[in-house]
């Protein structure tokens, strides 16, 4: 059994890009790092050692690291709650964590980055 993702039951609004970047995790009790799975304008799946409580409120920092080295660009903070957590069959842990408070300066922070990361694909010229 498949337990790093969730049922697919709702329709998400953002599509997801996957995304390795470094993250660290503020919860009210702890704070850790953590990888991400896959990014979106709404959300982002992680991957830690350590379990997150569905429905928990975190704050995450999104660091953005390129050919394995951290980029000059300044981490995303953002508020966030967790949807859902699984722990995997290499006892780590996944979770979906969706994003509740953003600015318009952090969204344009996560369109640069997927645009950077995933370009739009090319417009196909018109058929005649």
């Amino acid at each position: 059994m498949d337990r790093t993702r969730p049922p697919q039951t709702t329709r998400r609004q953002h599509p997801r890009v996957d995304l390795r970047m470094s993250a660290e995790v503020r919860t009210a009790r702890s704070m850790f790092t953590a990888t991400t799975r896959d990014l979106s304008e709404g959300g982002v799946g992680i991957s830690s050692e350590y379990p997150l409580e569905e429905g928990a409120e975190v704050v995450l920092g999104l660091f953005l690291v390129l050919d394995d080295v951290e980029s000059d660009t300044p981490p995303l903070w953002v508020k966030a709650r967790v949807a859902w957590s699984a722990e995997t069959d290499d006892n780590r842990y996944n979770a979906g964590v969706r994003f509740e408070v953003i600015t318009d300066d952090q969204r344009k922070w996560l369109r640069q980055v997927l645009a950077t990361i995933a370009p739009p694909a090319p417009s196909r010229p018109a058929q005649r």
